[in-house]
């Protein structure tokens, strides 16, 4: 008699009640179990199997193996496993091995389809653990992302001790008590440079020390409040914070309905369908790498979301036609920044876009600021160039294609092989690229001409795209609608970090340019440079790279680069768009000469993560060089 594979097992794991239906479906499901044993060692599945049925253990232990025979995950009594393959028919996407003697009850997947098919609510109850098992994952890729985006704890950090947590925030204290005391009257501000350039120093001297962005932002915020209204700082901060809510509801609505947006398209698996499209029509190494560039263009939403996502769908099948893994990474790392950086639909383009407003530029800066992007656009190049092989291998590329090219293996030396591969279920494809079309189309269609100008209105799309995609999942039964509201709750929820580090960002830049700094700046750097304004833009994007770099956190350096670069371009005969698109370039340039992002990068791209930033590192210096005399020649040609 089974122990663990009971009827009740069953029954919740169905989500059945009690009426008498239910007990009939029960019945059904019960009767239809085959109880089988394994011996130790033997597989139950291997990867690439056909899918005829899904599993519930019994007994026993089972090892989920990946690439290299490594263990990806182990199993014990009361699991289940084989339910994506059961119910959406692709092939097993890892080997199922017996650790010791085996007992498990097979479901047919014939049995599921009856299931499924005769009663609706159990396609969405059954699917429910599998949604909630990808949430867990999505969830921690959140948290992974906000660390990146100095939002939280770094992934692998150690927690401070309670002494340096002590000490740490002691001297903050001390500095705001000290700055209460001190700090000359606020009228007297404007006239001592050390004064008004202190909250920059703080926000530079803390982002380094502590790689905390949002904690520094912050701070500095308090900085100025402090300047400001002395002990009334707190209500001075908040009074800001209030401001920039409302001033940018609309900007914040959009980013927490692309967050919902993101996690739909994630949860429906639709994006893999891209892979096995691939796997089964494209027949070259240069198609592949095509395919999956073109994959990223049409999910040019989040940098970080894409390159884990089309890193699990194509380096699989990059590696299946002998490409490098050099290559690929290069490909599938650098791309989704380029494309995001240039896109008003993605988050680091709504972020931007909400910087540049609460610096006092227009909403259509972002678009017209795009064309001036140099560093993204050269790397778009590149990775295109690359991809057609018309790019000269050197370094890291070069010793890869070498390697593959005498037999060796795709991946360099200190790769952990089997990172970057993909367990979730796969969708279909129309399911992605449909509601993508309707976010265009709709927010071009809604959007107004501005004195020539087209300015597409990206919040009454992400409407329209919710309300078609509600309705093409659903229809489809590929969720059901509690499914499909409580994805987008979750959605919402993960950018409140984002949301908050916007604020955060808005708050501070409007109050550095109320203290005066701003203006400060403006006059010192044009005696600085004498009646030469046209280094202006190359100056701007120099500096800002350096930043951005030493900050390892492009977001930290818009919104303290925005600003700036606005209130300098004000005073000279150019388009803002320049002055813009030198901050935006400068910020892919420093991310990607940062080393922060490879320990995150390279296990989703399957490559040693020091191999990966050699592999990047002499195509972005000499990216970022072109880039600074490109705005060296384009201040030069609109000098007034």
């Amino acid at each position: 008699m089974s122990q663990t594979v009971t009827r009740e097992y069953i029954r919740k794991f169905f989500k059945l009640g009690d009426q008498t239906r239910d007990e009939r479906i029960l019945d059904y499901v019960m009767s239809h179990l085959v109880l089988k044993e394994y011996p130790h060692n033997s597989y139950i599945c291997r990867a690439g199997d056909s899918s005829q049925s899904m599993y519930f253990i019994e007994s026993g232990v089972v090892f989920v193996r990946g690439g290299k025979n490594q263990i990806l995950n182990e199993l014990q009594s009361g699991s289940y496993f084989g339910e994506y393959a059961a119910l959406t028919g692709e092939k097993r996407s890892a080997d199922i091995q017996a650790n010791g003697m085996v007992q498990v009850y097979e479901l047919s997947t014939r049995v599921l389809h009856v299931l499924t098919k005769s009663q609706p609510k159990i396609y969405g109850l059954f699917l429910r653990g599998i949604y909630d098992q990808a949430t867990d994952r999505y969830q921690n890729l959140v948290r992974v992302l906000n660390a990146r985006r100095g939002l939280g704890s770094s992934a692998g950090g150690k927690p401070q001790s309670s002494l340096s947590l002590f000490v740490h925030y002691y001297l903050v204290f001390l500095i705001f008590f000290n700055l209460i005391l001190f700090a000359p009257e606020l009228s007297a501000v404007s006239s001592h440079p050390l004064w008004l350039c202190s909250p920059i120093i703080f926000l530079v001297a803390y982002i380094v020390i502590t790689r905390r962005a949002l904690e520094s932002i912050v701070l500095s915020g308090f900085y100025i409040s402090i300047i400001q209204s002395r002990f009334n700082f707190i209500s001075a901060y908040t009074d800001r914070v209030i401001s920039a809510l409302g001033e940018n509801s609309g900007l914040i609505l959009m980013v927490v309905l692309m967050g919902s947006l993101t996690r739909l398209f994630s949860a429906s698996g639709s994006i893999n369908a891209l892979k096995y499209l691939a796997e089964k029509r494209i027949k070259t190494g240069r198609g592949i790498l095509l395919s999956a560039f073109c994959s990223m263009v049409l999910i040019a939403i989040d940098e970080y979301l894409s390159i884990l996502i089309n890193g699990a769908c194509f380096t699989p099948s990059s590696d299946q036609k002998k490409i490098p893994r050099e290559k690929s990474s290069f490909v599938l790392g650098m791309s989704p920044m380029a494309l995001c950086i240039l896109s008003p639909l993605s988050l680091t383009g709504l972020y931007l876009t909400g910087v540049i407003t609460s610096s006092g530029g227009g909403k259509e800066l972002f678009i017209r600021a795009a064309r001036y992007n140099f560093s993204a656009i050269l790397a778009l190049a590149f990775i295109l160039l690359l991809i057609f092989d018309k790019l000269p291998a050197a370094g890291a590329l070069r010793r890869g294609i070498i390697r593959v090219r005498e037999g060796g293996d795709l991946w360099p030396e200190g790769t952990e092989v089997g990172q970057g591969r993909d367990s979730s279920n796969r969708g279909k494809l129309r399911n992605l690229i449909v509601p993508i079309l309707v976010l265009i189309a709709a927010s071009i269609i809604t959007g107004t001409l501005e004195s020539g100008a087209l300015s597409v209105n990206v919040l009454y799309g992400m409407i329209i795209t919710l309300i078609f995609t509600f309705l093409l999942y659903c229809s489809q039964r590929y969720m059901s609608p509690e499914q499909f509201f409580n994805n987008i709750i979750f959605g919402i929820e993960s950018m409140l970090a984002p949301i908050v580090m916007f604020v955060a960002s808005s708050c501070f830049a409007s109050a550095i340019g109320e203290i005066g700094f701003s203006s400060w700046l403006n006059e010192a750097v044009r005696a600085l440079i004498g009646g030469q304004a046209w280094l202006l833009p190359a100056l701007i994007f120099g500096v800002c790279t350096l930043v951005g770099a030493l900050f390892d956190n492009p977001w930290a350096m818009y919104a303290l680069g925005m600003p700036l670069a606005l209130e300098l371009g004000r005073t000279v005969n150019m388009d803002l768009g320049i002055f813009v698109g030198a901050v935006c370039a400068a910020g892919f340039a420093g991310n990607e000469i940062a080393l922060g992002d490879i320990f995150f990068e390279g296990p989703m791209l399957g490559i040693n993560p020091i191999t990966y930033y050699r592999t990047k590192l002499p195509y972005v210096i000499v990216i970022t060089i072109l880039a600074f005399l490109a705005y060296g020649a384009i201040g030069y040609y609109f000098r007034g």
